[in-house]
């Protein structure tokens, strides 16, 4: 398996953002539409949700395929099909004979990943795929497949504003149009809030599932949502395998440790919620760059817990203004800190580059 840590994407290529994967697929044979889609967007919830559907899909389909993203601990991760990540072999290899499409088209890095996801999944004779949104919808390098059987929507909220715009209306409407004429929206339980907004988007028929219960509190909406969408497909489920790591995992129950990959707002207030009746827990907070650190902070900080913040070895670390925090005990090194701490109940949370840190340590440990 190929590492996270390694730069697989040679630093050669130019990534002038002008978004030509779809010149680029039409000018091939629009390869990405010889399998059926269906498309998951939203703001949290995503990789959770694009797992249990595609665990159900396995029962009733032969050649099911899988693209999530971030990658977690491997960058195979990113691509599945019948359950196996993709082959270190099939993904270089797959670069390497795409080279010049992707020189001449100037993909960016997202771009890259998609097409070759294409590519393997089309060689592969497919019947369908899940594929996850990386960044919104409309404007998402995943917004190429014509072939949807259904789109997913996820707990929606504000992130990646940059992109995606400054309001509620405009980010719904962002991930929403990625939806093709007449093809049904499944939308989570959460999402009810914004129904007027959502109902104004376009004219495709929507659902409001329903969540269900369970032990994390999230889940109940990304499962209620993926037992809908394959109760739609005719696939019965009764169970779910466990949630991809990073999305409160339990590493430990005595004392208890926990990682979770609450990145955003709108995370931060549901593991608020999931985790109010832990007593002494230590918060460990590391995030990326550009994200709304003290609103997620102040989520998190109710009920008098002691939050401790942390920068983290990785390009997208955020760089710690200790004037910015000073309610806020900032940790130098995250590695003394858990050791010095292996006796309490600690939640280590943000961003998805630290999290895969924390669990790699973890086990090393």
């Amino acid at each position: 398996m190929i590492s996270v840590e390694e730069n697989l994407i040679p630093s050669e290529i130019i990534f002038k953002k002008n978004y030509n994967l779809k010149k680029l697929l039409e000018d091939i044979g629009n390869p990405q539409n010889s399998f059926n889609v269906i498309n998951v967007v939203g703001t949290n919830g995503k990789g959770s949700t694009s797992q249990f559907i595609f665990n159900g899909l396995k029962t009733k389909f032969k050649k099911v395929g899988l693209f999530i993203s971030p990658a977690f601990l491997n960058q195979n991760e990113r691509i599945q099909y019948n359950g196996e990540m993709i082959s270190d072999e099939n993904l270089k290899r797959l670069l390497a004979e795409n080279q010049k499409l992707i020189k001449k088209y100037e993909l960016t890095f997202f771009e890259i990943w998609t097409l070759i996801v294409i590519l393997y999944f089309y060689e592969l004779k497919i019947d369908i795929a899940v594929i996850e949104a990386g960044i919104g919808g409309l404007k998402d390098s995943t917004n190429v497949f014509e072939k949807q059987l259904a789109v997913c929507v996820t707990s929606l909220g504000m992130d990646h504003q940059e992109v995606l715009g400054y309001t509620i209306e405009e980010i719904i409407y962002q991930k929403l149009t990625i939806a093709k004429e007449n093809v049904k929206i499944f939308l989570s339980a959460d999402n009810i809030k914004y129904k007027k907004i959502i109902q104004k988007v376009n004219n495709n028929p929507k659902v409001f599932t329903k969540k269900i219960m369970d032990p994390i509190y999230f889940q109940s909406f990304n499962k209620g949502l993926a037992i809908e969408l394959l109760n739609y497909l005719g696939i019965t489920v009764n169970s779910f395998e466990e949630a991809p790591l990073g999305r409160y995992s339990l590493l430990k129950k005595d004392p208890i440790f926990i990682i979770d990959g609450c990145h955003n707002y709108d995370g931060a207030l549901k593991l608020s919620k999931q985790i109010k009746e832990i007593k002494d827990l230590i918060i460990l907070f590391g995030a990326s760059e550009g994200k709304d650190y003290k609103k997620i902070l102040e989520c998190l900080k109710k009920r008098d817990r002691k939050i401790y913040l942390t920068e983290f070895d990785h390009k997208k670390s955020w760089k710690i203004n200790k004037e910015d925090f000073i309610d806020f005990t900032i940790v130098k090194d995250w590695k003394v800190f858990l050791k010095e701490n292996k006796h309490k109940n600690i939640l280590v949370c943000g961003s998805l580059y630290f999290i895969p840190l924390i669990y790699k340590w973890m086990e090393e440990e």
